[in-house]
């Protein structure tokens, strides 16, 4: 009885997993013509560099350091985003295809090593970058990048 009920919870909880991946992976609002994830990696690595130095008014030797910053950690960032991206279609795949709840938590802890390693780049990257900024564009700075990613803040 207790191995049944446990079997079930255990199933119970995967399933409500899997489906909250799905829908979290479903675009919302967006064109219907264009696919995107939203594993926050869905735009290329450097994307939003051009529009970071626009907003925080970056001037020309601003401009040239901070392109260096992103490009010195380009390296070591993209192998982690690509990486990131096959153990996620493999995760999902093990999730659709019934793999064992073994399986399953080891390719979640997985992904979210590499995910924290990632996050550890970026906010080296964010720090590197803030040191070269004046204290006003800081600010500017930090409202743009408040207002990136999924659950965007707006600046009262």
């Amino acid at each position: 009885m207790f191995e049944r009920v446990t079997r079930h919870l255990i199933i119970s909880l995967y399933s409500c997993l899997f489906i909250g991946l799905v829908i979290w992976h479903m675009p919302v609002g967006a064109d219907p013509a264009k696919t995107t994830s939203n594993d926050g990696f869905e735009r290329p690595y450097g994307y939003f560099t051009p529009m970071i130095l626009d907003t925080v008014k970056a001037n020309d030797d601003q401009r040239r350091k901070i392109t260096a910053i992103v490009e010195e950690l380009r390296p070591t960032i993209e192998p982690l985003r690509k990486k990131f991206k096959e153990k996620q279609t493999l995760f999902l795949s093990g999730m659709a295809s019934g793999a064992s709840a073994e399986d399953l938590l080891c390719a979640q802890r997985e992904l979210g090593q590499i995910r924290g390693e990632i996050n550890d780049q970026y906010l080296l990257m964010r720090l590197r970058v803030r040191k070269l900024l004046q204290p006003a564009q800081q600010e500017l700075y930090d409202d743009f990048l408040a207002k990136q990613g999924w659950m965007k803040k707006n600046k009262k």
